[in-house]
């Protein structure tokens, strides 16, 4: 078995599993409770959220935990829109490519009249520019969210250049880098953003837990006046689910630059690999040496042909993300690049930390036999 399909999710390390099933069985109390049990499970989620205040120079209560990406960008909007005073309107500058969660979210609020949003269709080489922000700034702007990397494609956005665009305008800037935390480095993404939503499934942790990440949470008007987490949020948390996405972080923290090496070597290889067996493909994002997506179209044949004739051999690759699995509609984040029309022959294939060169010339070997034909 080969996997590749690391966009959409990865496999749990031992330790992360086992981090949970320890602390799920011996500190299952409820951290609000005022009991000594419950203290040992408080205790755990604040050492668990050192390693994210430590590697992101955030304060404690600017952790917000959550089901994941999904639930971190939800979150977002809405605290974002409860600063909003009574009949304020509101403007919020987005991107066409952004994840469902936020895309269709901010759709919806279209609808009312007290919101308007801009959707930013990126340029020709998959990101936005300064210019179109200018363009799309109004008086009413309130939030810049832009995501870091994009799930299809892996086009990382130029966050640096944004950030100091909100900066100059005094704008709220929320980036969705659940694509992007554990495949480049972020240690100094809040130099840039205020707000950052990251997912443990995505660096080998479990599935159900991620975080809201937030600079100044003193600065913004909380949506509930009581929680467990400062008035962000309500509901009891988990310490095994939060223990062990702080083991996973902690993992790649303390193996970064080897696992950003790792990526970056598997989707430099296999590119040359490509090229040299001058396969029919068009490799979408080749300039950009960070991602650990090599995304591709497959000239003349449907990418979900490759992908089925890969799966039989074992081979996991997909053909979207995993979020827009069951839409047959063309996938907006080739739109920019190539239209609307290229979206049957894309594939997307992604490495991850323990994926080999052996791996990868596996895949090669059975793209050249059907690409071929």
């Amino acid at each position: 078995m080969i996997y590749l399909d690391h966009a959409a999710t990865t496999k749990p390390l031992k330790n992360v599993l086992a981090t949970y099933h320890q602390i799920a069985s011996k500190h299952f109390a409820n951290p609000s409770s005022p009991h000594h049990l419950g203290e040992s499970s408080e205790d755990i989620i604040l050492a668990a959220k050192k390693i994210w205040c430590d590697y992101f120079n955030i304060p404690a209560h600017g952790i917000i935990f959550t089901s994941g990406g999904t639930e971190s960008n939800y979150l977002l909007i809405k605290t974002l829109l409860f600063q909003q005073r009574q009949n304020e309107a509101v403007h919020i500058i987005a991107t066409t490519v952004e994840h469902a969660s936020l895309y269709e979210t901010l759709k919806i609020l279209k609808r009312r009249s007290d919101i308007s949003v801009t959707f930013l269709q990126p340029e020709k080489n998959g990101k936005i520019s300064r210019n179109q922000l200018v363009q799309a700034l109004k008086p009413t702007t309130k939030l810049i969210t832009i995501q870091t990397t994009n799930s299809e494609t892996g086009i990382q956005q130029d966050i640096k250049m944004i950030g100091a665009f909100a900066q100059e305008h005094k704008l709220f800037f929320h980036t969705d880098a659940v694509q992007a935390f554990g495949k480049c480095n972020l240690a100094h993404i809040f130099d840039h953003a205020d707000a950052v939503s990251i997912s443990a499934h995505k660096i080998h942790g479990v599935k159900g837990i991620g975080a809201l990440l937030i600079k100044h949470p003193e600065n913004l008007a909380k949506p509930f006046y009581a929680g467990s987490q400062f008035g962000f949020k309500q509901g009891t948390i988990d310490p095994a689910l939060i223990a062990s996405f702080a083991v996973a972080t902690d993992d790649y923290i303390s193996h970064e630059k080897t696992r950003l090496d790792q990526l970056k070597m598997c989707r430099r290889y296999f590119i040359e690999q490509l090229q040299a067996a001058q396969l029919p493909l068009t490799i979408i994002n080749r300039e950009n040496e960070q991602s650990h997506i090599i995304a591709c179209l497959c000239d003349n044949v449907s990418g979900d042909l490759i992908q089925q004739a890969l799966n039989r051999q074992q081979i996991y690759v997909s053909t979207k993300s995993a979020c827009q699995s069951h839409s047959s509609g063309p996938l907006r984040s080739l739109a920019p690049l190539f239209g609307d029309n290229q979206h049957h022959h894309f594939l997307r294939i992604s490495c991850g930390y323990f994926t080999s060169l052996e791996d990868l010339d596996q895949v090669i070997k059975l793209l050249t036999k059907h690409l071929r034909k």
